[in-house]
């Protein structure tokens, strides 16, 4: 399943100091989580992480540059 725009995000301790938590398109169907992060000093920034998980010979793994 590909995750859409409005897919629940997955779960993380990055979640208790972040809001705006989404994934958005990139390139060639691939997605990004994108959120609004808290810093130490108490801002708000923009972060975006490549979001890709491949099957690399029978084993989930964080891919972003392929198995």
């Amino acid at each position: 399943m590909t995750p859409q725009a409005s897919a629940v995000p997955p779960p993380g301790t990055y979640q208790a100091p972040s809001r705006d938590i989404r994934f958005e398109p990139a390139e060639e169907g691939r997605y990004v989580l994108a959120a609004q992060c808290r810093k130490i000093d108490g801002q708000w920034v923009e972060s975006r992480l490549k979001y890709d998980i491949a099957n690399c010979n029978g084993v989930l793994k964080w891919a972003p540059n392929g198995c």
